[in-house]
């Protein structure tokens, strides 16, 4: 599986009693495991394949096959959990993932101004982040009054920013 049709899903954490279970923490509530999730071996940075033999989702615990010992399960602990893109929930329209729109081009104007760096979705509103082609590093709220149209296949975001926001 390459990496960068993967997604992360959440994160594994301390063992769980006697029988190799593990303290899961998933990243969206509506992820639906595979039976093969994959996690990222800190030397080669290749995925390896973990077969899921249990999953108690009211209690948040998680069991592989082969790691059946809560010795065995602690060589896993603190991994993040990658999925299969296509395993994510479909979304509604005019909704989207943040992997999705990290990357993005920023246009205005049919001229690219920038890229989204990253999305700070901490407060009620979400901000893109985008860093501008003179460098400097400016904050959009991702609202339809300054988000035109969002294309993903393209990796383009048309914006009308506020006035002023170039100044800024």
């Amino acid at each position: 599986m390459k990496k960068e049709n993967m997604v992360v899903a959440g994160k594994l954490h301390s063992t769980h009693g006697v029988k190799g279970n593990l303290k899961l923490e998933l990243f969206h509530e509506k992820i639906r495991l595979p039976n093969i999730v994959y996690i990222e071996d800190e030397e080669t940075k290749e995925l390896v394949p973990l077969e899921i033999e249990f999953i108690d989702r009211v209690k948040k615990l998680i069991m592989f096959k082969g790691y059946d010992t809560p010795e065995k399960a602690k060589e896993i602990s603190q991994k993040l959990i990658y999925i299969p893109q296509e395993n994510l929930p479909k979304l509604n329209e005019n909704e989207y993932y943040i992997f999705q729109l990290e990357g993005c081009e920023v246009i205005f104007k049919d001229k690219v101004v920038g890229k989204v760096e990253k999305v700070d979705d901490r407060l009620p509103q979400i901000y893109l982040i985008i860093k501008c082609t003179d460098d400097k590093t400016r904050y959009l709220p991702f609202i339809n009054q300054f988000v035109e149209n969002v294309d993903i296949e393209n990796k383009k975001i048309t914006v009308t920013p506020p006035e002023g926001w170039f100044t800024l």
